[in-house]
């Protein structure tokens, strides 16, 4: 996903993707085994992203996102899979962890600034109607892609993983 006109993360924090997870699953899957113990089977979905580290063409592999309710996971199995895209319930059940840091639906933008040491900012998504969404990012270590927490009336919605074009 290219996000990169929302996304100023130059002055950032940098996270090491090996401790991040989500949902109790490692961030980076080795293939659909443990996706599909924890979530179940599911069709494999083909991209068309123009460009970007999951980009079939640029990359000249095939990729696919494995879609559920809460969780977009992206990758093949020659490469395993990313989670793209999470989206967090108000409950607080769906759950993103760093090194024994928790967040959830319940998370505040203040939480999330003081865990992210940085300050969200506001942002327009492209065919989205949503109003007052507010992100904070940061990159992965000693890489160029990176991510993104999505906020709403002060609490988080969405994880988004990015990478550049």
């Amino acid at each position: 996903m290219n996000l990169s006109f929302i996304l100023h993360l130059q002055d950032d924090k940098t996270f090491q993707a090996d401790y991040i997870f989500i949902d109790g699953l490692a961030f980076h899957q080795q293939g659909v085994k443990g996706i599909f113990e924890n979530y179940g089977p599911t069709k494999f979905s083909n991209t068309n992203y123009e460009c970007g580290f999951f980009s079939n063409e640029e990359q000249g592999k095939t990729f696919y996102e494995l879609i559920y309710k809460q969780v977009t996971w992206i990758g093949n199995n020659e490469e395993g899979f990313l989670a793209e895209l999470v989206r967090f319930d108000p409950e607080g059940r769906m759950k993103w962890s760093y090194k024994g840091i928790e967040l959830s639906g319940k998370s505040t933008q203040k939480e999330i600034e003081s865990f992210m040491d940085k300050s969200a900012e506001p942002i327009k998504f492209s065919g989205r109607d949503d109003d007052n969404l507010f992100s904070v990012g940061g990159y992965f270590q000693d890489a160029d892609d990176g991510f993104f927490l999505l906020l709403k009336q002060g609490y988080l919605i969405e994880f988004h993983y990015w990478s550049p074009c």
